[in-house]
């Protein structure tokens, strides 16, 4: 199958193959005849290093010109087929036949300076079998005039011993008080038989399980409201091997909401205690049962990782409501009077919560106060951010910082715990100088806490100033 690609600029490619360095690979020295010789295939690494459960990888593969005249009419060939042996997906440029070797001809012209990209080779998730593996794919291109040039890559496939591969759907809709069923899973990814392994699960403030295995313990945390499970499963665990377990039931709580599930799993020695640190708080299970696994009989999940802090996350997004408060106020003085305001927002539920993702990058925390008119912020609360614009910013536009005075609007956050209890309220207190304001001067408080507030119309006051 004949193919001709348009060269594509890319002068940080060409610099590196023009000087024979940097972060690129380039061909053999040994090459003869005009045309040939000045030809250079180009790959991103030498070494590719991926793990079995991770997602799929790209690989580009280009042809430079190292001569002063352009190069015509180049043929690529690429032999991926060693590929086959770590992934049921593979794809290589040129190739209709698919067996994993591309042909690639009537390439060209290929100018001085101007890499022309191939194509990509691409690897979908790689086999649990192939860790430990590594292999070959090479790449040789030609003009017809004297042997070709030839480059390769190598894929490698890390042993990383067991990983989290099974558990809740990534978004589930439950209602308070609801329970559901928590499934959980992992495939040993190492070339070892593994005498035990240690099965975390974090739960967020809202969650809880119903059964209380008794080869695991319970870690509450008071900071951030989380609870810890930790599990000790006695095996053998099988190289490349998957195994399925059962947490049982899964309780919502009245006032959860945003709630989230991390999966963690490690290989532990047979005589180690379940949990990993030891704590004073520590909750041992009293149940009748114990969590075992057992070999996986139907198909791999799709769930995969995709947290830094654990191997595996869940979202729980509960139907539920919390409805946020605000409170304005009404201050009264004459011109040169320092008076002090407060403002709040209360949290009137059902449901409790902390900052969404949006919440967290937008443009606003728990509260934004936009100043009247006619007055000046002397003191401010030390955790809320000053801006030099009454209107909430896109970014860190008009950025004062933190407790600054003079400000014309303010970003204040919670200051109280992880979450927005029900029937908590955040005060936030200002001091403000009356300068000239009009007969009657306004701006006005506000929360972003919108996301399933039943009543919105409630998440803005009035700040007023009035002078006699």
């Amino acid at each position: 199958m004949n193919r001709r690609l348009r060269p594509l600029s890319h002068m940080f490619l060409a610099a590196c193959a023009l000087l024979g360095t940097g972060p690129v690979a380039v061909a053999d020295t040994e090459r003869q005849g005009a045309s040939s010789r000045s030809l250079a295939v180009v790959v991103r690494s030498p070494m590719i290093r991926q793990a079995a459960y991770r997602p799929s990888y790209v690989e580009d593969i280009w042809v430079s010109n190292l001569g002063r005249r352009d190069i015509t009419d180049v043929s690529v060939t690429i032999d991926a087929s060693a590929l086959g042996n770590v992934s049921d997906h593979v794809d290589v440029p040129c190739d209709p036949d698919g067996d994993l070797v591309g042909e690639c001809h009537g390439i060209g012209p290929v100018r001085s300076g101007v890499p022309v990209k191939i194509g990509d080779v691409r690897t979908g998730t790689l086999k649990a079998t192939a860790v430990g593996t590594y292999q070959r794919v090479r790449i040789a291109a030609t003009t017809g005039d004297g042997p070709p040039v030839t480059n390769r890559f190598t894929v490698g496939v890390d042993e990383t011993g067991p990983e989290f591969d099974r558990g809740a759907p990534k978004r589930v809709r439950p209602a308070p008080g609801e329970t559901m069923p928590l499934p959980g899973g992992f495939t040993n990814y190492s070339r070892s038989t593994l005498e035990a392994v240690r099965v975390s699960l974090t739960l967020s403030q809202g969650l809880s399980l119903t059964e209380r295995f008794r080869n695991c313990v319970w870690q509450p945390d008071v900071e951030t409201g989380t609870t810890r499970v930790q599990c000790k499963l006695k095996g053998p665990f099988a190289p490349y091997a998957s195994y399925d377990f059962d947490f049982g039931a899964l309780r919502i709580g009245a006032h959860a909401m945003y709630e989230d599930i991390g999966y963690r799993v490690r290989e532990m020695s047979a005589g180690a205690p379940p949990g990993e640190i030891q704590r004073e708080n520590d909750e041992q299970g009293d149940g009748p049962n114990e969590l075992t696994a057992v070999p996986r009989t139907g198909a791999t999940t799709s769930l995969r990782p995709d947290d830094v802090e654990y191997d595996l996350s869940s979202t729980v997004d509960v139907r539920n409501t919390a409805d946020f408060a605000v409170g304005g106020a009404t201050v009264h003085g004459r011109p040169g009077d320092v008076v002090p305001v407060e403002l709040t927002v209360r949290n009137l539920g059902p449901g409790e919560r902390g900052d969404t993702i949006e919440e967290q990058m937008g443009d606003g925390g728990a509260l934004w106060f936009s100043v009247p008119s006619g007055v000046t912020v002397v003191h401010a609360p030390p955790h809320c951010v000053a801006f030099r614009k009454s209107r909430p910013p896109s970014d860190r536009e008009g950025f004062m910082g933190l407790g600054k005075p003079k400000g014309r609007g303010y970003r204040c956050g919670r200051e109280a715990g992880p979450r927005f209890q029900v029937g908590q309220v955040e005060r936030q207190r200002f001091e403000l100088r009356i300068d000239k304001p009009g007969k009657s001067s306004a701006g006005y408080v506000t929360t972003k806490y919108r996301a399933g507030d039943p009543r919105p119309q409630n998440n803005t006051a009035r700040v007023e100033v009035k002078v006699p």
